[in-house]
């Protein structure tokens, strides 16, 4: 696993990313990723909010539209993920909290998926309250993204021990 994280980081997208002096290159995918992350998230606990009771004057109905600029995030954030880590493959595919995070990311999305079903399938309505699984997967939706962002900031402490 360590040669192709060591293969990946001197790819030349990965050294161009990582090395130009361009805003172009690592200041412009980290301002990416932030932005993807921001429409990810904030989508996401607006949605998760207002299924747990808050704003309870905002018709739900309405709010599905959200769903795009969740999914927009989440693209944007994959993509200016991928090229991050490539620039530092081989440091963050060592640390286990990279890993966490990976997987509070693909958690949350997995529940995202499911508050997107129960949109669609009438659960999450004007007229009537959300069930309770609806609510209990906001609460973990809520919690996962807390888990990811917590995750991706302390990759910027913590690094993998000497070999």
């Amino acid at each position: 696993m360590h040669e192709w994280l060591v293969w990946l980081e001197s790819t030349a997208l990965s050294t161009w990313v990582r090395e130009s002096g361009s805003l172009w290159a690592y200041p412009m995918v980290l301002t990416a990723h932030t932005v993807g992350m921001s429409l990810l998230v904030g989508a996401s606990a607006v949605l998760d909010l207002r299924l747990l009771g808050v704003a309870p004057r905002v018709p739900l109905g309405p709010l599905a539209v959200v769903f795009r600029a969740l999914w927009t995030g989440a693209a944007v954030s994959l993509v200016s993920g991928l090229l991050l880590f490539g620039a530092d493959a081989s440091t963050k595919g060592a640390t286990t909290v990279f890993f966490v995070k990976l997987a509070c990311i693909a958690a949350a999305i997995v529940v995202a998926w499911r508050l997107r079903r129960a949109f669609a399938g009438g659960d999450a309505t004007d007229t009537a309250a959300p069930s309770g699984h609806t609510r209990l997967l906001a609460v973990v939706s809520l919690l996962l993204w807390a888990g990811a962002i917590t995750a991706g900031r302390f990759m910027a402490y913590l690094t993998p021990g000497p070999s």
